[in-house]
């Protein structure tokens, strides 16, 4: 009895190890978006995007930074003047300390910095002379600012936002460039599946009809070419069923491996017929286009770089005033308490001048090459937008004209098979040749891989409009993720 439950649960495991998963289209679409790799690395770039757009907001708001020095010690010999003006080398041990708390904000108008802070120094001298001294700061407050110079700032307020919003855009577009390699991945496999299929009906075809031709000849009824010629089309029918084997399984491990499965899932594939019947007006979506491509945002992107560009070499190639202004209170003495007893004011102020004098033209050369380079990127996305148009056009073109070539290439596919079939019967009576045959077998074949291709088309020109348009035209409206 034992025996027997362990050889049941052995075939109860290897059936559940070589289960046949059966998926549509659909379910290849969505399990690529859920499980593959490719899926992962979208989500990735975008975070980075997300996070690079939450830096840039966190910018803009106080900043509260702690810096310390716990503790700092120092032994070693050094020179003391004397009081009466000689030198001479003493013993110093130096045990010092300090901690500050600073509160800075930028100021994105201008471009400057301001800060308030607090801060308290330690120092314990001992060797020759022993003392200790506190340096307190209770409030100090300070601003600093190139006056004429370039400011950040004030460009990434213009190109921070536009860079997100185009990843939120591109990330809807990668999202259905994935759904288009999935369809790609689909049909890979679909069409090796088919097509294995169809030659394995060909070689038990040609099998059959070569005994039956055996029995004619062995009747006089056919000649030894004729004969012949069934005997090769039958090898050539097993050689292509052995290389579709082949085909097939190449194809189920890479859409296996694509969907992050291992590599033995045993997948098979179902056709599904249903396709969405409507049609692409050109002018709505390039409309839709305009409202929501990240191309279009990039284009503007690189016109905002281009110019900021030009303002950053014309900054470091003239005048400018770096102004350092702080004020605060002090005081220093023996004792902590002292420390923060009537304490002094304390004030730094510094105008720093950078002019260049003489650059044999170096500056203006500079500026030129950034000028220039701004028009070459102006003209580069007027040619953009044009392109863009085109791409427009000839993509919804595409799509109404698949839709139209998927029906015919059905027609023609079912039209074949009958072909086959009949020209099949009538060679089984004697009444066609076997290159009739041969024919109606290389049509059926050739439309079958007409309709699979067909198939392909629609739905890889289907995505390529929705990733232009981010409009979903079967159920009208917007794509998001």
């Amino acid at each position: 009895m034992k025996q027997l439950l362990i050889l049941l649960f052995s075939i109860l495991l290897g059936n559940i190890s070589y289960a046949q998963r059966e998926l549509s289209l659909q379910d290849v679409i969505t399990e690529a978006k859920s499980k593959s790799i490719r899926s992962k690395q979208i989500e990735n770039r975008y975070q980075n995007s997300y996070w690079r757009n939450f830096s840039y907001k966190k910018q803009f708001l106080p900043s509260l930074i702690f810096e310390g020095t716990l503790p700092q010690l120092q032994r070693s010999i050094s020179s003391i003047t004397q009081p009466d003006g000689t030198e001479s080398f003493v013993n110093r041990n130096v045990f010092s300390s300090s901690a500050n708390l600073r509160l800075n904000q930028v100021v994105p108008v201008v471009g400057g910095n301001f800060f308030v802070g607090t801060g308290l120094d330690h120092i314990r001298l001992s060797g020759n002379s022993n003392s200790i001294t506190y340096l307190s700061r209770p409030i100090e407050f300070g601003y600093s600012q190139n006056l004429f110079g370039f400011n950040q700032y004030k460009w990434d307020k213009k190109i921070e936002p536009l860079f997100f919003n185009e990843a939120e855009l591109l990330k809807t577009e990668e999202i259905e460039e994935l759904s288009k390699e999935s369809v790609n991945k689909y049909f890979d496999l679909l069409r090796s599946q088919l097509s294995m299929k169809n030659a394995e009906k060909n070689y038990l075809n040609n099998d059959t009809i070569y005994k039956i031709g055996k029995g004619r000849y062995g009747y006089g009824k056919i000649a030894e070419n004729e004969l012949l010629q069934l005997e090769l089309s039958l090898l050539n029918a097993e050689i292509a069923f052995e290389q579709e084997k082949v085909n097939f399984e190449l194809n189920r491990q890479r859409l296996a491996t694509f969907l992050g499965y291992p590599s033995t899932e045993n997948i098979q594939l179902k056709l599904d017929s249903i396709v969405p019947d409507f049609e692409i007006n050109y002018a709505e979506a390039l409309k839709r286009a305009y409202e929501l491509n990240s191309a279009l945002i990039q284009q503007e992107r690189d016109v905002f770089e281009a110019e900021m560009n030009v303002a950053r070499v014309k900054s470091n190639n003239r005048f400018s005033l770096d102004l350092t202004a702080t004020f605060g209170l002090s005081q220093t003495a023996p004792t902590i308490s002292e420390a923060y007893l009537s304490p002094q004011n304390q004030e730094f102020v510094s105008l720093g001048v950078r002019a260049p004098l003489i650059q044999w033209g170096l500056g203006k050369g500079r500026i030129r090459q950034a000028k220039t380079n701004a028009e070459l990127v102006k003209s580069t996305v007027q040619q953009e937008k044009i392109d863009f148009d085109q791409k427009i056009f000839v993509t919804v073109a595409n799509f109404n004209l698949n839709k139209k070539q998927l029906a015919v290439s059905k027609r023609a596919n079912e039209v074949a098979d009958k072909r086959f079939f009949v020209s099949k019967q009538r060679y089984l009576l004697g009444k066609t040749l076997i290159t009739d045959l041969q024919i109606a077998q290389q049509e059926k074949d050739r439309s079958l891989i007409n309709y699979i291709n067909a198939y392909r088309s629609f739905w890889v020109s289907y995505y390529d409009v929705r990733k232009l348009t981010h409009y979903d035209f079967e159920q009208n409206n917007v794509i998001t993720n």
